[in-house]
């Protein structure tokens, strides 16, 4: 996530947190856990080992098959008109009396077909049904854009369904999103995207990206998607070079949206304002609830605010950004938190938000970031005496632009010391799991506090 320019929550205590005042906004990581988004305070609620059944029953998961067999007619129906294109047959679950409903269906449904997708099915992911009355079923959106994603992902619907009778069709009369709602906490629950807000969309693409935005933004996506182009092509080659052998995303889904509150509410569900300019959300492969999926983020979708001051409306950033969150979601498809994980355990926020720095800078020396002059004052206050920052202080009051700049240096440094490609080995085996201490001992041959210690001194002689 890109603080300043932020980009998606994260884990630990979640890790990414809002920039301090001083340096320019920093840029916040898009790589939060799709287990638990911290940064900006979001909480990703879902499937950490070990809570599948309490998310299951928050789903409305069924455990029996009673009445499902309309149900699934009615989905496989809702398929085929979609990959036939039949609007008239997409639109017949919906109640007609219901204009707006019909409405946004009606939109949905032509916004899904400007959309790359691979794949697109819906199938029932968990419903009480009965024989006459209402009821609500969850409903998984499975879809997986061709490129972009390693393996199909779920959204999921609630649509409240309605029998009048024994012999009687089902009827939908309303739909939201899949989770009930949850006063107590923020969300990330994949719903709503861009395409189910009831306005049109545009799509443009480019040999590497998929941009996505209201058609009120045309105008925005055309502009900058050659930019999400050149960040995309930029960080896949770097990494390609790193030689670290890994299925990485050949392309990426990215939304643009306007303001703060427009970027708080896609694909998640934020309660206080975000601070970040941008997130790059991991998001669960479809089956991750049941447990089938075997493996922890399938894809990541990003979004970023165009109308961000600090990348776009009053300076020239926009590059940077577009590289930071391409840089987490080319990694995020690496992390590996294993059986009995929580939302607590994740990578280091220093290399999350240190390697995407890295790449937002284009791999240039950390000394050429715009946030050096606050940092080297931070520093001196210090006596350029510095310990890499750990996850329970990373928030620190106006300290977070500070601590991307020293994960930035450490990347800076790994490159200058141990070559450019440990720097992909080092980021890549921590996020598969392996704790820092044992990556820097395997991957660079010291232990956590010799390579600490290099660190630091390396600091020092550059800044002073």
């Amino acid at each position: 996530m890109a603080e300043g320019h932020p980009s998606v929550p994260s884990p630990p205590a979640p890790p990414w947190a809002h920039a301090p005042t001083p340096p320019p906004p920093p840029r916040r990581s898009g790589r939060g856990l799709w287990i638990a988004l911290g940064v900006v305070g979001v909480v990703l609620l879902v499937l950490v080992a070990g809570s599948v059944v309490a998310v299951s029953a928050l789903l409305g998961r069924s455990t029996t098959d009673a009445g499902s067999d309309d149900i699934d007619t009615l989905l496989a129906g809702h398929t085929r008109a979609l990959a036939e294109r039949d609007l008239a047959a997409y639109l017949a679950p919906f109640d007609p009396s219901d204009e707006d409903l019909v409405a946004r269906q009606t939109t949905l449904f032509h916004n899904l077909t400007q959309l790359p997708l691979a794949e697109a099915r819906y199938e029932e992911f968990g419903a009480t049904p009965s024989d006459e009355g209402t009821f609500d079923v969850t409903v998984s959106f499975v879809h997986r854009f061709e490129g972009a994603d390693r393996a199909p992902v779920e959204e999921l619907y609630r649509w409240t369904v309605t029998r009048t009778g024994g012999n009687a069709p089902l009827r939908v009369t309303d739909v939201g999103g899949g989770l009930p709602a949850d006063e107590g906490r923020d969300m990330t629950t994949y719903y709503p995207a861009p395409w189910d807000r009831g306005r049109p969309i545009h799509v443009a693409k480019t040999p590497h990206t998929v941009v996505i935005a209201d058609e009120s933004l045309k105008a925005e996506a055309q502009r900058y998607a050659p930019l999400a182009e050149r960040a995309a092509a930029e960080d896949l080659a770097a990494w390609r070079a790193g030689g670290v052998a890994a299925e990485v995303p050949d392309g990426f889904v990215i939304s643009l949206v306007k303001g703060k509150k427009e970027l708080g509410s896609l694909y998640r569900t934020t309660k206080e304002t975000p601070v970040e300019s941008g997130v790059a959300i991991p998001v669960p492969p479809a089956g991750a609830i049941d447990g089938t999926a075997g493996r922890d983020v399938a894809t990541s979708r990003i979004v970023i605010d165009v109308a961000d001051e600090y990348h776009f409306t009053k300076g020239d950033r926009e590059l940077e950004i577009f590289r930071h969150e391409v840089a987490h979601a080319v990694v995020n498809v690496l992390l590996e938190r294993g059986p009995g994980a929580t939302t607590l355990d994740g990578p280091e926020n220093w290399v999350v938000e240190g390697f995407a720095e890295y790449l937002a800078h284009g791999r240039e020396p950390f000394t050429r970031s715009d946030r050096t002059g606050e940092a080297k004052k931070i520093l001196r206050s210090y006596d350029y005496r510095q310990r890499l920052p750990g996850n329970a202080s990373w928030k620190s009051e106006g300290r977070l632009s500070y601590h991307y700049w020293l994960g930035h240096s450490a990347m800076s440094y790994i490159a200058e010391r141990h070559g450019e490609q440990q720097v992909y080995r080092f980021v890549a085996e921590h996020y598969r799991g392996a704790p820092v201490d044992e990556v820097t001992r395997d991957v660079l041959g010291v232990s956590y506090a010799d390579f600490e210690a290099g660190w630091a001194a390396h600091l020092r002689s550059a800044v002073r």
